[in-house]
């Protein structure tokens, strides 16, 4: 689980943080931004697989409340970008639509809020171990 948590959190953070703010510092801005929205639904759905799966275990190994809750809400989050804010920023870009700002910058707090979950799933999880409770 700490593996699979971790994949995500750390292609997340080199994605959002280093990759996408180099391909607008680098290329024409339509460029730029066509790459991101093809590499989007690929994170996001990575990010699902492995908050998702982590669920399962945590859910099937009766793992405590608190990490089977911050789990659940990153999923939630998760599920919500990559169903309803990632389809509803695509339409406004495509419309030319002032709005899309609105949706980009939702989007943005919610992959931050979710790599938050997602660290704090894995620093507890570390700490749980290093306790010798799992």
């Amino acid at each position: 689980m700490i593996f699979m948590l971790s994949f995500y959190f750390g292609l997340g953070a080199f994605f959002s943080y280093i990759v996408a703010p180099e391909l607008f510092r680098s290329l024409e801005r339509s460029v730029a931004g066509g790459i991101v929205e093809k590499v989007f639904p690929i994170y996001f759905g990575i990010g699902l697989g492995a908050v998702g799966l982590s669920l399962l275990i945590g859910l099937a190994s009766k793992m405590d409340r608190f990490l089977i809750a911050l789990l659940a809400v990153n999923l939630i989050v998760l599920l919500a970008l990559q169903f309803y804010v990632l389809p509803e920023a695509h339409a406004l870009k495509s419309t030319g639509s002032p709005e899309f700002a609105r949706a980009h910058l939702i989007s943005m707090i919610m992959s931050t809020v979710s790599l938050f979950f997602t660290f704090g799933a894995i620093v507890y999880l570390i700490v749980k171990t290093k306790n010798g409770s799992s």
